[in-house]
């Protein structure tokens, strides 16, 4: 073996070095191709300028056992790298540990300190099932705050997760969202979905519309209003935006509910007179809708009774989307219940700018009067939907007026005693409000992943905090199947099956062809 020279030893050093230094600046300066379609394994420009604004040390203590299933496995290589990032991209205020508790009681307390609490996991370990105990959870510490997240099982939305994270504990005051209605107040343990989504980046609070509304609440969400608004309580919701509140509200016209009867009455809201001086309007209608989801239907036959599923025209599913709207530009669908159209003509008079957010398909319609008779078995046909793209939802932005300008502010309060208090007739700056014809969107019952991205981009537009839109628009539920013609299914099908082996068939062709032009040219030599 010959010894290596002084030459070839200053060539392995120089390499190294360089190799050395190149890890450096790839520490702090790199490029990453990410070829997926909403940039899964790249950090969202929004979590970038939140980690980087950071001023004090962040602290990350990462509890992630090793020999856990497979797909933990994918689950800590991603967060290793996504945590990476965000250190590159903290000025130096970004830090991270993985830490194996093992069985060391020590670690094991400190993870339960942070309520990382320790799971059970089936292993397959010498040709036989065994549960483990293992940790999966990350823990975030910010001078003397902590917050955790337990568990991680998927990276669906974990960029989200800790994005917003960072954000809650990085901020000394958390914006206040007022939740209020008329008459499903104690529905409030129906709408958990709601308030735990929301309540990650809002201090979510109840309010009386009976009282005056506190300047502190950032933003608020009238939902789904059973009873009529009494004018002392649009009195305080008209001073609320008018002192440069922002609200949201999700209501519909006609109570209905087709498992309580076939009649569907209207709430006599008392709502449109307020709207109307907003430049927009809840509509006096239900919409009905080709494009629409089934209910299950029980009828008798024979000596049986059978349940069917019947497409049913008042569950719209919702496909059209602005898509130049930040709130709705990456949705793909929401059904709706019983819906109300929203009026969106009366902005243009006033001067405001008024946006839909939400349209029906191409084949809808409205259904009116003093009752909406839902027939499910009722057969429709194309004619049956005239209009096309009606609003289910808007926004509209301007200085607003109160719808009290003119008359001025209720003799009374709601006690009956004489009101003297402060009256704004006109806002100083642009408000901001938004309308949805569907109440329903805030249940459990029928909230859905799309519906509930779109209430949390609603609510973060509303209060002027977009930069975690774009990064929940990252983790959207799977695309929906495009519906396309039988003939297509079939080549699709069948193409799969025998697509493969023809292409081999065809290459051997080729392959044979060509050799045996290259043996008859050899022999012609």
């Amino acid at each position: 073996m010959k010894k290596l020279n002084s030459a070839s030893i200053l060539s392995i050093l120089f390499l190294l070095g360089i190799l050395v230094m190149v890890n450096a600046i790839g520490i702090r300066y790199f490029l990453r191709a990410d070829l997926t379609s909403a940039n899964m394994y790249s950090l969202a420009k929004a979590s970038k300028n939140i980690v980087g604004s950071v001023e004090d040390k962040i602290l990350v203590k990462a509890y992630f056992s090793p020999n856990l299933p497979g797909n933990y496995s994918s689950i800590e290589r991603y967060l290793h790298d996504m945590l990476d990032d965000y250190r590159a991209y903290s000025h130096g205020h970004f830090e991270y540990e993985f830490i194996n508790p093992g069985n060391e009681q020590k670690l094991e307390e400190e993870a339960q300190s942070f309520q990382i609490p320790p799971r059970q996991f089936q292993v397959v370990e010498n040709d036989k099932i065994e549960v483990v105990k293992g940790y999966t959870g990350v823990a975030f510490v910010y001078g003397d705050k902590k917050e955790a997240l337990p568990s991680i099982d998927n990276i669906d939305n974990l960029e989200y997760e800790i994005t917003s994270l960072i954000k809650r504990i990085t901020t000394d005051r958390q914006p206040i969202l007022g939740v209020a209605s008329t008459g499903t107040e104690q529905d409030r343990q129906q709408m958990q979905k709601l308030y735990e989504a929301l309540g990650r980046n809002y201090n979510v609070q109840p309010v009386d519309l009976d009282k005056t509304i506190e300047k502190g609440v950032d933003g608020l969400l009238i939902l789904a209003p059973r009873l009529p608004f009494t004018d002392w309580q649009l009195f305080n919701i008209d001073q609320y935006i008018i002192n440069g509140g922002k609200a949201m509200m999700l209501m519909n016209w006609y109570h209905a509910d087709i498992r309580e009867g076939q009649q569907a009455m209207p709430y006599e809201l008392n709502i449109n007179k307020l709207l109307n001086a907003y430049g927009i309007g809840l509509g006096e209608d239900m919409i009905s809708d080709a494009n629409c989801a089934t209910v299950g239907m029980t009828s008798q036959q024979g000596f049986f009774q059978v349940t069917q599923p019947v497409r049913f025209p008042y569950f719209p599913v919702i496909q059209t989307f602005n898509p130049s709207n930040i709130i709705t530009r990456d949705l793909q669908k929401i059904q709706t219940y019983y819906p109300s159209s929203v009026d969106t003509t009366l902005a243009a008079a006033k001067g405001f700018t008024v946006q839909g957010l939400m349209y029906t398909s191409n084949l809808a319609t409205r259904d009116t009067g003093p009752a909406v008779y839902l027939d499910p078995f009722r057969r429709r046909t194309k004619q049956d939907f005239p209009e096309s793209h009606i609003p289910i939802a808007a926004l509209v932005r301007g200085k607003f007026k109160s719808f009290l300008a003119e008359s001025g502010p209720p003799a009374q309060n709601k006690d009956g005693e004489a009101y003297s208090g402060p009256f704004k007739a006109e806002a100083d700056a642009e408000n901001r409000l938004i309308l949805v014809g569907d109440g329903h969107l805030g249940i459990d019952q029928y909230i859905d992943a799309y519906g509930l991205m779109f209430m949390q981009n609603a609510i973060d537009w509303l209060i002027q905090s977009e930069d975690l839109i774009a990064i929940r628009s990252k983790q959207i539920p799977q695309k929906p199947l495009k519906d396309i013609p039988p003939v297509a299914k079939k080549f699709v099908k069948w193409g799969n099956l025998f697509g493969p082996t023809i292409l081999i068939i065809i290459l051997g062709i080729v392959l044979w062809q060509v050799r045996r032009i290259k043996k008859k040219a050899l022999m012609a030599l």
